[in-house]
C-alpha cells in the first residue's frame, strides 16, 4: 500500500489536477510517503530482509524527487554576476499579524543587508505608502534603481525591483482569483533577460482549521464537515494552479530572452505545477542548495514552495534559505553567473 502510494505521488507530476486531482494530494504527501517506506525498509530488514527490496527499489527510482527536497552540499562561488532574492512578505503582517509598518521597515533593512540585484516580492502591501513606500524603499536599497508592481487587489500585489534598466514589463492575470504573475525585461551585461515573478493559487484555508488535521481521530460531525471543506479547498487550489501554470508556461516558451523565474508556487516539488513551470529550467536549490528545502513555515504544507529557477544562460550558486521570520514564508536567494 505504501509503495503504491509512493508511485501515485511520482505520477502526480504528469497528471493535470483539473482533469483528476486526487494524485496531487499524494504528491503533496510525498515526504510522508517516503518516510513510511523507509520505516518499512527498516522493519523488514530486521524481520525478513527480502521484503524490503520493493520499497528500496521504488525509493531509488524516485531519487530525483528526493533530490528536490534535500541537498547534501551546495555549490559555492565568490564571483557572480547577479544576486536574486525572492520573498513572500505576507502583507508585512509578520508571523502573527503584528505591526505591519514595523515589519515592513524590518524587511527593508533585511533587503538592504542582502544587496541583491533583483528582488521579487509577493503579497506586498502596495496601496498604503505609510506602510511600504516603494519609491523610498528603492532610495534605501543601494543596489536597486528600478521597479515594477502590479496590484492583485485594491491593496496587495507583487513587486519586482532591480538594479538593471527595465526595457519592458507585463502582467499575467487569471480569472476568479487575486493571484497574479508579472514579468520584467531588464538589460544585464548587454543582454535582455526576462524575470517572472509568480504568486500561484493559494489554499485559502484558515490556519485554525488545520488543527483538525492534527487530531487523533475524526468522530464528530463538525470535524467531518470541516475535513470536507478543507478537501474542497485543496481540490480548488490544485485545479486553479494547473490552469495558471499552463498559461505561464506559454509565456515562458514564447520568451525570446533567457529567463529567471521567482516566486511562491504554493506547491511542493512533487507537483504538476513544479514540473510544468520547471520544464527545461534549472532549480537553483537543486543546483546549488544545501540541507532541507523548506520555505513555508505555516501549518500546511510546511515544505519548499518558494523557488528561483533559470534558463541555461545562467549557472546558479550559493542558494540560501534565510531563517528570517517576518512572514509565514522564508526568503530565498541565489547568485547567478552568466555562462560564457
Amino acid at each position: 500500500m505504501v509503495v503504491a502510494s509512493l508511485v501515485v505521488a511520482y505520477l502526480s507530476v504528469y497528471i493535470s489536477p483539473d482533469k483528476f486531482w486526487i494524485p496531487a494530494m499524494f504528491g503533496l504527501a510525498y515526504p510522508f510517503l517516503l518516510l513510511a517506506n523507509i520505516v518499512f525498509i527498516l522493519f523488514w530488514l530486521l524481520v525478513k530482509p527480502k521484503n524490503m527490496l520493493l520499497s528500496l527499489v521504488f525509493i531509488l527510482l524516485g531519487w530525483n524527487y528526493l533530490d528536490s527536497y534535500f541537498q547534501l552540499k551546495g555549490k559555492k562561488t565568490e564571483q557572480y554576476d547577479v544576486k536574486v532574492l525572492s520573498y513572500n512578505v505576507r502583507h508585512f503582517g509578520g508571523e502573527n499579524n503584528s505591526d505591519r509598518k514595523k515589519n515592513a521597515e524590518d524587511i527593508v533593512s533585511f533587503l538592504q543587508e542582502q544587496k541583491a540585484d533583483i528582488i521579487c516580492l509577493q503579497e506586498a502591501r502596495i496601496r498604503k505608502n505609510n506602510i511600504f513606500n516603494m519609491a523610498k524603499t528603492v532610495e534605501k536599497l543601494k543596489t536597486i534603481n528600478h521597479y515594477q508592481f502590479a496590484r492583485s487587489s485594491t491593496t496587495f500585489g507583487s513587486v519586482t525591483m532591480t538594479r538593471y534598466p527595465i526595457m519592458n514589463m507585463g502582467e499575467i492575470r487569471f480569472d476568479e482569483t487575486r493571484n497574479i504573475a508579472i514579468y520584467t525585461d531588464v538589460l544585464i551585461k548587454g543582454d535582455t533577460i526576462r524575470i517572472f515573478n509568480l504568486h500561484l493559487q493559494s489554499y485559502h484555508i484558515d490556519p485554525e482549521k488545520y488543527a483538525i488535521l492534527e487530531s487523533p481521530g475524526i468522530t464528530e460531525e463538525q470535524d467531518i464537515k470541516e475535513m470536507q471543506e478543507i478537501g474542497a479547498k485543496f481540490k480548488t487550489a490544485f485545479q486553479m494552479r494547473s490552469k495558471q501554470v499552463r498559461e505561464i508556461r506559454k509565456y515562458i516558451d514564447e520568451s525570446p530572452y533567457p529567463i529567471i523565474v521567482c516566486g511562491d508556487f504554493n506547491d511542493s516539488p512533487v507537483s504538476y505545477s513544479y514540473k510544468t513551470i520547471g520544464e527545461n529550467l534549472t532549480d537553483a536549490f537543486v543546483n546549488s542548495g544545501h540541507g532541507i528545502g523548506r520555505t513555508y513555515i505555516g501549518k500546511v504544507p510546511s515544505f519548499r514552495i518558494d523557488y528561483i529557477m533559470h534558463s541555461s544562460y545562467f549557472d546558479s550558486n550559493n542558494f540560501d534559505t534565510y531563517n528570517y521570520r517576518k512572514s509565514d514564508h522564508l526568503p530565498v536567494t541565489c547568485e547567478l553567473v552568466v555562462k560564457e
